[in-house]
């Protein structure tokens, strides 16, 4: 265990300050091919997917398809697959929404919040998460609390490896870089939707308000359970 923190420090050490294309390729020379990303193909997703194509062109991807999705969402997923020729795998979750309103009720998300995205995203991610050495995310800082204490070169509170590449990025910089490239991005980011999941647990946020405000409104909930915080790194 200690030669395991020992790495991740030396590596943040080294790493942290460095650029997103410089972080990958050291991922890439570590982990080799047993790497892979999830993602909703939120706008800070597009930003390190750009960047990770070009170093790790067959990398593999999953989008969780929970059943609730935007049909906008579903319809970029599919644009961005064959635009980009992404190595993409839907997974679904083992009970279909159906049995899973038969369960819990019509609205399982107002019944159980946590629980209903540990049935439709949480156990797809578990089915596949042992495939993989490590998993590159595109989470920041400056997303939300429980995300405000990660580090580059990361272990989520599952024990899996998580490199955040973009973890000292704002949204700002993010957003400048997907314009500067003319990258793609979800069409409801236009419409006042910064951050996008289930529709029925996703608003859109007034002008200047945090990017989760959002997510579960009303709630005292910041995540789904797919990104799994140490508890000593959270602020």
């Amino acid at each position: 265990m200690e030669i395991y923190k020992k790495f991740l420090a030396e590596a943040n050490k080294k790493y942290s300050n460095s650029d997103v294309d410089t972080i990958l390729k050291w991922t890439k020379k570590t982990f080799g091919e047993s790497f892979a990303f999830t993602t909703a193909f939120g706008y800070s997703g597009i930003a390190i997917l750009h960047h990770a194509i070009k170093i790790m062109p067959d990398m593999k991807i999953y989008f969780i398809d929970t059943g609730f999705h935007f049909n906008e969402t579903l319809d970029f997923c599919k644009e961005l697959t064959e635009k980009w020729n992404l190595n993409l795998e839907v997974l679904k979750p083992e009970i279909t929404v159906k049995q899973l309103q038969k369960k819990m009720g019509k609205e399982p998300y107002k019944v159980n919040a946590d629980l209903c995205c540990h049935y439709l995203k949480v156990e797809p991610l578990l089915r596949v998460l042992h495939k993989h050495s490590a998993w590159l995310s595109g989470i920041r800082r400056d997303q939300s609390i429980t995300r405000g204490g990660i580090e580059v070169i990361d272990v989520d509170g599952r024990g899996c490896i998580k490199i955040c590449p973009m973890a000292k990025w704002t949204r700002k910089q993010t957003w400048d870089y997907i314009k500067k490239n003319k990258l793609p991005y979800h069409p409801l980011h236009d419409k006042g939707y910064p951050t996008i999941g289930c529709q029925p647990c996703t608003k859109p946020v007034k002008e200047g308000g945090d990017e989760r405000d959002g997510r579960w409104p009303d709630m005292q909930k910041l995540e789904c359970g797919i990104h799994l915080f140490n508890n000593k790194k959270e602020k």
